[in-house]
């Protein structure tokens, strides 16, 4: 029967799966918590591993995989290029100090943990970068402009691109059987051909088209999914990783996304909606819920990848805050924007695991990170960032009392309008 468990009809499969990616977005995120934690939480609940409701093959799958995709792909849309390049010098800094404080630690404690180096490079490279999930706190409380926020948010893409161009090169020393270090080289220089390329041809094309008024919105995103699809193609077909296309896809659009506002907003939508839940839900559906519940050595391991996490993250953003004079409360605010891992953590670490470097007790622990630190930054945050926008109080309200200084000569300017016309109405009614 196509009812038994676990459920082998296709469509019944996509029907579960959209109907609880449904009920997390409508529970969850109502009580103001990051949603990916619930679709991770029902994965391990309905896959093989919890209530196994569903098998992974082959819709959750091939549905987490386009998500992985197109997460990386809106990555590299959303970053601010423009405010970059305008605070280059505190992005740079405090991007390069987030990967690479948090690498180094984390490689030092996998070492100690007794992880092969390239096991203990591909964990430090998972934890160095981060996703920003309490990116809404701070646009609830309208701090996007606030120096320590700009700084954070625009740490993301230099954590993000080193990790995905470390992963790469470490995916290819771990395939790599006997072809020695300039083997390994081959693809990082392909794809260095393939990024030149791109950023040559596919900006101008995309503005190109995107000015066609014959062309509709719905053909202009299909466009935009193409590029997606062939760029992450390519990456893997010259042996890297698709990812790496799908973030640069997001790069080479970037610009020409921003110049169309409605354009940008439907493709959000689209993966919002449909492929990065799945992709969630399909990362806890590879978890057994078991050994969670049954293996102390995995929440060992959580507990020291998240110190690890805590300590880099932390370190980058007092020592960058120092040296530009944030407050401490600023300082605290930028950690809670970059402790969350998430999107990043888990492309380098599903990617990893699909080479052979991670055990299954190495996914489970970096899904437990994922939880802890996606409930502590949105948390830290927003206490945060209700401190900043009150140290700007001061500041915000003094233009604001400018027009009470002018209600008087307003009141003024009238009384001596109504003396005129009543004196006007005394001289009529003397003649």
């Amino acid at each position: 029967m196509d009812f038994d468990l676990p459920l082998q009809n296709h469509i019944l499969q996509l029907t579960v799966l959209a109907t609880v990616a449904l009920l997390v977005q409508l529970t969850v995120e109502r009580i103001h918590l990051p949603g990916l934690i619930g679709l991770l939480l029902i994965g391990i609940l309905i896959g093989p591993g919890g209530l196994a409701v569903l098998p992974r093959e082959p819709v959750a799958e091939l549905l987490g995989k386009v998500g992985l995709v197109y997460i990386m792909f809106l990555a590299g849309v959303e970053i601010n290029l423009a405010v970059l390049r305008e605070h280059k010098r505190e992005v740079s800094l405090f991007g390069i100090l987030s990967m690479s404080v948090t690498f180094l630690i984390a490689l030092a404690v996998a070492r100690l943990m007794q992880f092969s180096w390239i096991g203990a490079l591909l964990v430090a490279t998972a934890l160095s970068s981060h996703t920003l999930v309490a990116y809404p706190v701070v646009k609830r409380l309208k701090l996007l402009s606030r120096q320590p926020v700009v700084t954070a948010v625009g740490g993301t893409l230099i954590t993000d691109t080193l990790a995905l161009v470390l992963l790469a090169f470490l995916i290819q020393r771990a395939d790599s059987s006997g072809g020695g270090f300039l083997a390994s080289l081959m693809p990082l220089a392909l794809l260095a051909g393939v990024v030149a390329l791109s950023l040559l041809t596919v900006p101008r094309l995309a503005r190109a088209l995107f000015a066609q008024d014959r062309v509709s919105r719905a053909e202009k995103a299909l466009f935009v999914l193409v590029i997606l699809l062939v760029l992450a193609s390519v990456a893997r077909l010259i042996g890297t990783e698709s990812i790496l296309g799908a973030f640069l896809a997001g790069l080479c659009l970037n610009s020409a996304l921003r110049d169309r506002h409605e354009l940008h907003e439907h493709l959000g939508f689209v993966g919002r909606m449909i492929f990065i839940p799945f992709f969630f839900i399909d990362t806890g559906m590879r978890i057994d819920a078991g050994v969670l519940v049954g293996e102390a050595w995995v929440w060992l391991l959580a507990a020291v990848m998240v110190a690890a996490v805590l300590t880099g993250k932390s370190a980058a953003a007092w020592f960058t805050g120092r040296i530009y004079g944030y407050s401490p409360v600023a300082r605290t605010l930028m950690i809670g924007l970059t402790v969350p891992q998430a999107a990043a953590t888990l492309a380098v670490t599903v990617t990893a695991s699909a080479a052979g470097a991670f055990d299954e007790t190495v996914v489970d622990a970096v899904v437990i990170v994922i939880l802890v630190t996606c409930l502590i930054g949105p948390l830290l945050s927003r206490y945060a960032g209700q401190k900043v926008a009150l140290e700007e109080e001061p500041e915000d309200e003094s233009p604001v009392e400018e027009p009470k200084a002018e209600i008087p000569a307003q009141d003024t300017e009238e009384e001596d309008i109504s003396r005129k016309k009543s004196s006007g109405n005394e001289s009529c009614q003397t003649r």
